[in-house]
């Protein structure tokens, strides 16, 4: 018998092995429902997808199937075309509820939340009727036909509605369009500091880094990681909805790193930018996508991580990719459509006015990019840039000249985007000086007279006060180490010294390559009248490299090697003398920007995961916190209901605070 079962193995296998071999099917069942559920709507292992579905395209969800999402668990799937169509009308029959599901799997609708609409009876006796977005077990979020959201507190079966008012919304990437991270609220202040506690944490699995800054609006917060976006509850941090789209690979900038730094929003649109160099509208109420226009191709390098901007009836953003070769840019674009207004080049081409300070062969990719969140002035009708360093970065030997626009900041008209004024930081720069630094518009008295203020601590150590009406200069003064130049002329350009040339052997120049300042928020208090930035004080060697240009890699002209014994500081700044009214030396090196309020504090965070705040006049500590996170982002503040919240964005999500009683 043994024998006899042995030999029909043997046939069985022979027979196999002579028939046409089949490709295995590949469907929503076969592939994706131990991970989503036979509804879609999720499981243990994988969320539901309903709601992506809603948002996207059928070509974005046949890209993201096709490459996955490895960094959250999703592999590739290799449908043909035809799986796809088949994959596709059965996603969409899910959604809709005109599919049936896999026998022994619950149907549509019973599995985790799906918006819905809803007539519910609250509390006070008023019927509220709309969608309901999201729900747990403590609170829910309803939208109503006006595009209102309604934060409801849930009690078993029973609602009523979160008093929003009193508020302060934190509307755009600063609070403000100056561009100055200072708020008047003054709830949170020196005399009740020590009863700052976690309110909720937000977290945002897998992102690698977080640059955001949330805003705020009539009680709901907007956070982006790495092509993502999710609006949340300001008061408890729960869910609203979640956009999410696949990272682009091949990115080399900091978009390719994750970074994302927030949203805009304008009436029923939120605004952010790609890693791939896109502007996206989306849904205020549900996160789903309105419209997609490419600013600039990222096969040329180009890529986007900053917040977009917006003015009026207009959204503007900037471009990454300076490392790369991108030529710098800002661009306007109707909120409505996506229409492109007009476009302003941080460097000219060739003939064009300007190209004169481009001499030699680096022009065509001079870069000059504009990778951070502009400012307005809103009577002047002038939107202020920060524009970027030329490449390459440390060598100038093939771009003599000044090389305009770059290491400069750029007063914009509004309207049309021609530029009014510009004033260059760092003319010649070879030191990745670039100037993408936050520009702070401020009224206030200068030598016996109201002035319309311009204020800036820039990389290459110096900080600067202009006249915003003309770009004249102001105020020039050394806010960290520093021996390239001794000061500025009355024509506004720098006295240079030996030390400003990078050299083939290498020169110890100050401020390192990390700059005097970076990126990272600065605050000014009007009633200190002191200026508050995070500050570098450091050195690097500088060595030239005369290698050429090797595109589609990043390249540099050169290296800047950090010395020893460098420091990291909040400084606050008397603007009109430059001089340090006081210090506080970070802890561990790294840090945030900073937020400064009305109540008199200086928010930050330190390096080793320490929230911060201090006396705004004296620097003194009042209050810390420890978190243990890796802070990239800088705080920000806002109100819901008359409670202050403070919020801050680490590795692990957003973290905020509030007082309790």
């Amino acid at each position: 018998m043994k024998r006899i079962y042995s030999l029909g193995l043997l046939w069985a296998a022979v027979w196999a092995a002579a028939q046409p071999v089949t490709a295995p099917v590949r469907s929503f069942e076969t592939r994706c429902t131990i991970c989503h559920g036979g509804d879609a709507t999720g499981t243990d292992r994988a969320p539901s997808i309903l709601g992506f579905l809603g948002s996207h395209s059928d070509t974005e969800i046949a890209t993201l199937v096709r490459t996955g999402r490895v960094d959250k668990g999703m592999p590739r799937f290799a449908f043909t075309n035809e799986e796809m169509d088949v994959l596709l009308k059965h996603l969409h029959g899910l959604a809709t509820g005109t599919v049936q599901v896999t026998p022994g799997q619950p149907r549509p609708g019973t599995g985790p939340f799906q918006p819905h609409p809803v007539s519910l009876k609250l509390r006070d006796g008023r019927t509220l009727a709309g969608t309901l977005t999201s729900e747990s077990a403590f609170s829910a979020t309803v939208i109503t036909a006006d595009g209102k959201f309604h934060l409801l507190i849930r009690d078993g079966g029973n609602y009523s509605e979160r008093q929003i008012e009193p508020k302060q919304d934190w509307a755009s990437y600063d609070g403000s369009l100056t561009g100055n991270r200072y708020s008047r609220l003054e709830q949170i202040n020196t005399n009740n500091i020590q009863k700052l506690a976690p309110a909720w944490v937000f977290p945002v699995p897998g992102a690698p880094r977080l640059e955001v800054t949330p805003l705020v609006i009539d009680g709901v917060m907007y956070v982006t990681g790495p092509n993502e976006a999710y609006a949340v509850d300001a008061t408890s941090g729960r869910q609203i909805w979640a956009f999410r789209m696949p990272r682009t690979p091949g990115i080399l900038s900091e978009a390719g790193g994750g970074a994302n730094r927030g949203v805009a929003v304008a009436g029923n649109r939120v605004f952010m930018a790609t890693d791939h160099a896109h502007v996206i509208a989306l849904d205020r109420g549900t996160g789903k996508k309105l419209w997609d226009v490419t600013m600039a191709d990222a096969a040329e390098g180009y890529s986007a991580s900053a917040a977009p901007l917006v003015v009026g009836d207009l959204v503007l953003s900037g471009v990454a990719g300076g490392e790369e070769g991108a030529r710098g840019f800002v661009d306007a674009y109707k909120v409505a459509t996506g229409e492109r207004a007009w476009r302003f080049y941080s460097i000219p081409v060739r003939g064009e006015k300007g190209a004169e300070t481009w001499v030699g062969n680096a022009l065509e990719r001079g870069c000059g990019a504009t990778w951070l969140t502009g400012s307005y002035d809103a009577a002047l009708e002038t939107l202020y840039w920060a524009v970027g360093n030329p490449c390459p970065d440390f060598n100038g030997d093939e771009r003599k000249g000044d090389n305009l626009y770059t290491s400069s900041v750029v007063a914009l008209d509004i309207k049309t985007g021609t530029m009014k004024w510009y004033y260059q930081f760092t003319p010649h720069d070879m030191h990745d000086w670039d100037s993408v630094q936050p520009m702070l518009l401020v009224d206030e008295q200068w030598e016996g007279r109201p002035r319309k203020l311009l204020l800036h601590g820039d990389r290459n150590g110096f900080f600067f006060v202009l006249d915003r009406t003309n770009g004249e200069l102001l105020l020039a003064k050394p806010f960290s180490t520093v021996n390239w130049a001794t000061g500025y002329g009355k024509d506004g350009r720098p006295i240079l010294t030996e030390h400003f040339d990078s050299t083939l052997e290498g020169a110890l120049v100050c401020p390192g390559v990390g700059g005097g300042a970076n990126w990272p928020a600065a605050s000014y208090d009007p009633i200190t009248k002191l200026f508050y930035v995070r500050v570098i004080d450091g050195c690097a060697i500088y060595k030239k490299d005369p290698a050429p240009i090797d595109m589609g890699q990043r390249f540099f002209g050169g290296s800047g090697v950090g010395q020893p014994g460098a420091n990291l500081f909040i400084r606050a700044l008397d603007i009109r003398t430059g001089r340090t009214a006081w210090e506080y030396k970070l802890a561990n090196g790294g840090g945030s920007g900073t937020l400064a309020t009305a109540g008199g504090l200086v928010f930050f965070g330190e390096g080793g995961g320490t929230m911060t705040a201090v006396n705004a006049t004296s620097g003194k500590t009042v209050w810390h916190f420890e978190t243990g996170q890796n802070w990239r982002a800088s705080p920000m503040t806002y109100m819901v209901g008359g409670k202050q919240y403070v919020a801050l964005a680490g590795n692990g999500g957003i973290f905020t605070f509030a007082l309790v009683q």
